[in-house]
């Protein structure tokens, strides 16, 4: 009988198998590990998307800049407003279309039918064409909608507006300070983008809080700026802003589905209704919603970035304003010819 030879030091040399506790407790030091870090990694996700979006802010700004040197110092038209061509109620001459060619996007600009004669989403080979830099990336609904409720919400969307000045405390609709469009609000004579009044009845009555019936409605088109009307300072004077708005539907207490109030870069309004400009009534990302009295053209800009909403201004800058912003301080921004000072933290 041969006997069995044991290595001694074999013993030492076999491996020791985890218990059940010890690996439990392995997996949980992982799962902290990752709750820990997963902060940290949505937190970096974060701040390149709002860098992404900080410079489609500043193409923007510089393609405005770049228009008005080829335009006599005048930032384009903000929306074309009233055609003046029959059965034509859509525009798609104004901010987000003149700007391409600025924006290295003249190709597409040049497959806009501006003198369209039917609806302005039929047959039109541009309106799906997503561009970047008018898209914030944390936008996380479709970039292009189809099948969407209404038609003119259909398309590649754009997540900015222009800035259409502010309702400042102490006007009054009986002033020459307004456009008055009718169920939409006011449009204030004091932003980068601004309408004239072709006809109708003058408004009256009310103050800047007061938003005007439909009896006061005036037939307008859109006004270019010149530069030399910005005497508050392209520098202390705001452009563009992230726009996101959804309303929040009372009924249900649910946001509404998207697209909400964003509506396609091509198309620049609905006759009274600009699509491509917001007077500033409210401070940035306010929840308020058309239900409770809010006018379309007043809907409050914001975005998709924790507490902060992001702003080119007319000299091609671009800076974060906080949601909570002093709201003289936010007014006096989106002014650009009331001769405010600047006061007070962004």
């Amino acid at each position: 009988m041969i006997a069995e030879i044991v290595d001694p030091m074999d013993h030492g040399r076999r491996r020791r198998a985890f218990t059940l506790v010890e690996l439990l407790v392995v997996i949980a030091i992982i799962g902290v590990l990752v709750a820990l870090l997963l902060p940290a990694v949505q937190a970096a996700r974060e701040a390149a998307r709002r860098m992404q979006c900080s410079n489609n802010l500043k193409q923007q700004g510089l393609a405005a800049q770049n228009y008005a040197g080829s335009n006599r110092d005048t930032l384009p038209v903000g929306y074309e407003g009233e055609t003046g061509r029959p059965g034509v109620n859509f525009s798609k001459l104004h901010l987000f279309t003149e700007l391409l060619p600025y924006m290295e996007q003249e190709p597409l600009f040049d497959q806009i039918n501006f003198n369209y004669t039917g609806a302005p989403w039929d047959n039109e080979p541009a309106k799906d064409v997503v561009v970047s830099a008018y898209l914030c990336p944390s936008w996380t609904d479709p970039a292009v909608m189809t099948g969407a409720l209404y038609d003119y919400q259909n398309g590649a969307l754009v997540t900015y507006s222009g800035v259409g000045g502010a309702l400042v405390d102490g006007m009054s609709l009986s002033d020459p300070e307004f456009v008055v469009s009718s169920g939409y609000g006011v449009i204030p004579k004091n932003g980068a983008f601004q309408a004239e009044i072709l006809q109708g009845a003058a408004a009256t009555g009310g103050t800047g809080g007061t938003r005007p019936g439909g009896s006061a409605a005036q037939t307008f088109k859109g006004r270019p700026v010149k530069f030399s009307e910005i005497t508050d300072g392209q520098s202390n004077t705001l452009l563009v802003g992230e726009f996101v708005h959804r309303d929040l539907v009372a009924s249900t207490g649910a946001w509404d589905e998207p697209p909400g109030n964003v509506r396609p870069w091509y198309l620049g309004g609905f006759q009274n209704a600009p699509y491509s400009f917001k007077v500033v009534e409210f401070t940035p990302n306010t929840q308020i919603n058309r239900d409770q009295g809010v006018q379309f053209n007043h809907l409050p800009f914001g975005s998709r970035h924790p507490g902060i909403t992001q702003f080119a201004y007319i000299d091609g800058s671009v800076h974060p304003l906080s949601d909570d912003i002093d709201r003289q301080t936010y007014h006096a921004l989106a002014t650009a010819n009331a001769g405010d000072l600047i006061n007070g933290s962004l």
